[in-house]
């Protein structure tokens, strides 16, 4: 029988690559695997690469949903099982574009969305506020002496954006935190960098095929 898993937050930099007025690009360390998190679950790395690989369609399709905090408990059982496991749209406040490994660290590319929530989630990276992200799962645990040892397959339902700590991943340090505006010009009909000017809609593609970078660093 699966178990519904939320995991405490992450802290660590937060490093904003690109902000537009309306939006910030940005990574995180979204989860650790092959150690024993603060909540006592052990997660596999091979177990989390295939869940994030099936999440790959949705990163596809920009829809792989966070929230600005975790649902909250209402009482109710029954309504409880579906919030926990569904991503509310009216709650949304950022997506997550693509992932890579760093060593046991799971890094995500991450953008903020033009909701009520995605505007907070933009003004508290704005004001170098303490973010942590945190995901809610599904899956079959292997309960041991030394802790809750997460089985195949892993369901991600989000990485969501929450302010308790708990993880012992990494510290975040918003001094390292940059906004790269002052290189960066927009308006309605151009994007400026350096004093050249593309279309916007041509230099979102510029951006992601990697061919732009700001500041010596890809996009």
């Amino acid at each position: 029988m699966s178990n519904l898993i939320i995991e405490q937050a992450i802290f660590q930099e937060a490093q904003v690559i690109k902000t537009t007025p309306n939006k910030a690009f940005y990574t995180m360390v979204l989860q650790t695997v092959d150690e024993k998190n603060q909540n006592k679950r052990f997660y596999p790395k091979a177990v989390v690469t295939e869940a994030l690989e099936a999440c790959k369609p949705r990163m596809e399709r920009r829809s792989f949903y966070g929230e600005l905090d975790h649902p909250f408990p209402m009482g109710n059982e029954q309504y409880d099982g579906i919030r926990q496991t569904t991503v509310s749209l009216k709650e949304a406040s950022h997506i997550i574009r693509n992932y890579s490994f760093d060593g046991n660290k799971v890094k995500g590319e991450l953008e903020t969305l033009s909701t009520p929530n995605g505007k907070t989630l933009l003004a508290l990276l704005h004001d170098k506020t303490g973010l942590g992200i945190s995901m809610r799962g599904m899956a079959e645990l292997d309960r041991r002496a030394d802790g809750n040892y997460v089985k195949p397959p892993l369901t991600i339902i989000s990485y969501d954006s929450v302010s308790l700590p708990s993880h012992a991943a990494a510290v975040v340090d918003f001094n390292e935190m940059r906004f790269e505006i002052s290189v960066l010009r927009e308006s309605q009909d151009m994007i400026c960098i350096d004093g050249i000017c593309f279309l916007p809609n041509y230099f979102d593609k510029l951006v992601e095929k990697k061919i732009i970078k700001f500041t010596k660093k890809w996009v």
